[in-house]
């Protein structure tokens, strides 16, 4: 049976009265966790609690045989103990990383059900909810209640961000990526109670996949609870801001992590759209001179297939750096001699043989892109031409191209400019798909949707794909469109 390490964070502060009753659950948990290849390990960060809690963890701990380590620190409040907690579980290499509270409101038998919607729903977090449908808060007073339930609903409001019922509670589950990625945003909202909605808002806006789960919120066993006015007044002026913050990180400055398996597999069956893409990025190119053609970020082969049947005699080096598309491309190809896949990414070195090189929805991924371009030039001959397909528009820049691993949506000076320092000559350079531009606004923008709309494929083959056609024909090279193409020769 294969293991999973998960990893359990417990911030503390005076809650020695409740501390021993909530670990005595966490290691019946990690008992029941144990049976299906889950190793549990526990880190308790107390700040410098006046009760002694985290002594109080330590010595419970051993007496039951817990996997535990106590994290300390100066009292600088809930959200910089959490970010502790969360560096520290990184150093165990943990497959999926547990945070709940210490005071017994959440229930640790529990996390069985979040590690396997963890697990099945592919999630980077999934939430314990009180507030999704089938979860429950009960002896939680009816100000109180509302009080987060409105408080969710201004901050879904303010900040744009969709489909999280309870974005203000700590009992998650986070895959190690993410919390990579909120540990590097450095946010300045990550003060106090703060910190569980900003976080959320921001794994959101950078694309990842965000899940919830009923539970049962329980009465604490004891002490009392440390969310105070101030914290409610942080909460609410923070919320503006945030919403700031959020589309500030759509820059594509940050590392980013391919996140769009299943939209990869969605463009795989748009074959409509394949064929209106490559006739656009390729139109003008006459066939007959086309004797060996690069394609760098092959991924499955849809765009492949395209290319070799518009060059059907043409030899085609197909590049993949991803293992398992690369896997899958060669599979699709093994019969086809014409095709060659090869795992990995252009040399620096290159034998000057290629009459046409071409890149589609691949160079905004590479952060150097000019140098991904000039090693595109060494491997042209003189004369040979550059052919790209790139989202355009950097006020679309939104959670789908962080999820798919954008660094950017480029205008059409950038392009040029970009082209241009690689040592190319550009031919044309327009923009295409005008009708996407509103589409795509309405759902990746305002709705803030992360992923494509798979239920539609039917009715974006036959009704989307060619009313875009018709429409950048009958409008021409004028106005905006949701993608540009250039063509380019080597000097």
């Amino acid at each position: 049976m294969e293991s999973t390490r998960m990893v359990i964070v417990l911030p503390v502060y005076n809650e020695a009265d409740s501390i021993c009753a909530v670990l005595g659950e966490v290691q019946e948990t990690a008992v029941r966790l144990k049976l299906s290849g889950v190793r549990t390990s526990v880190i308790v960060v107390d700040d410098e609690s006046p009760d002694g809690t985290g002594e109080v963890a330590n010595a419970f701990a051993k007496e039951i045989d817990l996997d535990l380590t106590v994290v300390r620190g100066v009292r600088e409040g809930l959200g910089a103990a959490m970010l502790r907690g969360l560096a520290a579980s990184l150093e165990f290499d943990p497959d999926e990383i547990v945070t709940l509270d210490g005071d017994g409101q959440h229930n640790p038998t529990d996390i069985p059900t979040l590690h396997r919607a963890f697990a099945a729903r592919k999630a980077d977090i999934v939430i314990g909810s009180r507030w999704t449908r089938g979860g429950r808060a009960p002896g939680t007073s009816i100000g109180r209640m509302w009080g987060s339930r409105i408080g969710n609903i201004v901050f879904r409001w303010i900040t744009g961000t969709r489909g999280v019922a309870d974005a203000t509670t700590s009992f998650r589950v986070y895959s190690p990526r993410v919390v990579r990625y909120l540990l590097k945003t450095n946010s300045a909202r990550y003060s106090g109670y703060s910190f569980f909605s900003t976080t959320i808002a921001l794994a959101e806006a950078a694309g990842y996949v965000i899940s919830e789960v009923p539970i049962e919120f329980r009465p604490r066993y004891g002490g009392q609870s440390k969310l105070n006015r101030r914290e409610v007044v942080r909460y609410f002026s923070s919320l503006s801001s945030l919403r700031a913050e959020r589309r500030q990180s759509f820059d594509g400055t940050q590392e980013l992590t391919y996140l769009a398996t299943e939209e990869i597999e969605w463009l795989d069956k748009a074959v409509g759209w394949n064929r209106f893409v490559v006739d656009a990025t390729l139109k003008g190119i006459q066939s007959n001179r086309i004797h060996r053609i690069v394609e760098v970020g092959a991924g499955i082969g849809a765009v492949t297939e395209e290319l070799q049947g518009r060059f059907p005699r043409a030899e085609i080096d197909a590049y993949e750096p991803d293992l398992d598309n690369f896997y899958r491309l060669e599979a699709r190809f093994e019969d086809r001699p014409t095709v060659t896949p090869i795992r990995g990414v252009l040399p620096l070195a290159s034998s000057g043989d290629a009459d046409l090189a071409v890149y589609v929805n691949v160079l905004e991924h590479i952060q150097d892109d000019v140098e991904e371009l000039a090693r595109a030039a060494r491997r042209l001959r003189p004369g040979g031409q550059l052919a790209i397909f790139v989202p355009a528009l950097k006020q679309l820049y939104g959670p789908i191209d962080a999820r798919s691993g954008h660094y950017r949506r480029y205008s059409q000076s950038e392009l040029r400019s970009h082209v241009e320092a690689a040592g190319f000559v550009v031919d044309r350079i327009e923009f295409v798909d005008r009708l996407g531009i509103g589409p795509y606004w309405l759902s990746f923008r305002f709705f803030n949707k992360a992923g494509v709309p798979l239920k539609s494929m039917t009715a974006f083959e036959r009704v989307f794909v060619p009313a875009t056609r018709l429409a950048d024909s009958v409008i021409g090279n004028r106005g905006p469109g949701k993608n540009l193409v250039c063509i380019a020769h080597r000097a």
